[in-house]
């Protein structure tokens, strides 16, 4: 599979969305590629922040580290998709760990470029706010999701957003195109690790998932949304 030029991807951030096609390519010449392989980390919390990052391939954990080592994970990000955007906007430290969870490829833009070009476009003011807004309304969503859903609610949501974001339809339902690990999937709704393996053994003998290699399939997600409701 081609991967995306650094202009393609620089075109889908809803950051960069009110800037004129010249000043995508202007940028996008000045965008520079990193590649992470599967557990590497791209920055920790509280690193200096100055770049926002695209993912043009693979995957990428957003998560808060735990000093007991139980993570919370905050997203997962896929092809097209982007992260280290507050810092991008106001320079200061990761408010959050990244790290890629598989063969990843970004494109880092840097923040003196980013600012230079919008300094003179203030029409990309409504274009930021929409984005700060977004990301907070799904920080009230987890928060929700923790007090309300209990764990097999919490996985399904999880399974169907992983599935929104990194998912392949077919005829048996929708591959989930990622490896997850149990404790990854864990991390990610904030239980342990015994908690998420009990309700995907259940999910898997009631028909709502199933095992393909190392990566799931759902193959029955309305009736996961029934379950997360």
């Amino acid at each position: 599979m081609a991967v995306a030029t650094e202009s393609d991807l620089l075109e889908r951030v809803p950051l960069l969305a009110a800037l004129t096609d010249a000043d995508r390519e202007a940028l996008a010449r000045s965008a520079t590629r990193r590649r992470y392989r599967r557990g590497d980390i791209i920055f920790q919390k509280d690193d200096p922040g100055h770049s926002l990052f695209i993912v043009a391939r693979g995957s990428v954990r957003i998560y808060l580290p735990s000093a007991q080592g139980a993570d919370l994970t905050l997203a997962v990000l896929g092809a097209g998709q982007f992260f280290g955007d507050l810092s991008l906007l106001d320079g200061r430290p990761r408010s959050a760990s990244a790290g890629a969870l598989a063969e990843t490829n970004v494109v880092i833009l840097e923040r003196g470029d980013f600012a230079e070009l919008v300094s003179s476009r203030p029409e990309a003011a409504m274009s930021v706010l929409a984005v700060v807004a977004r990301r907070l309304r799904e920080t009230d969503e987890m928060a929700s999701d923790l007090a309300f859903l209990d764990v097999g609610g919490r996985l399904a949501k999880k399974l169907l957003d992983l599935a929104a974001t990194n998912g392949i339809r077919r005829t048996d339902g929708v591959l989930i195109d990622m490896i997850l690990t149990q404790e990854e999937l864990a991390n990610m709704i904030g239980v342990t690790r015994e908690s998420v393996n009990r309700n995907l053994s259940l999910f898997r003998r009631i028909g709502l998932i199933a095992k393909e290699g190392r990566r799931f399939v759902l193959r029955d997600p309305a009736g996961l949304r029934r379950r997360c409701e």
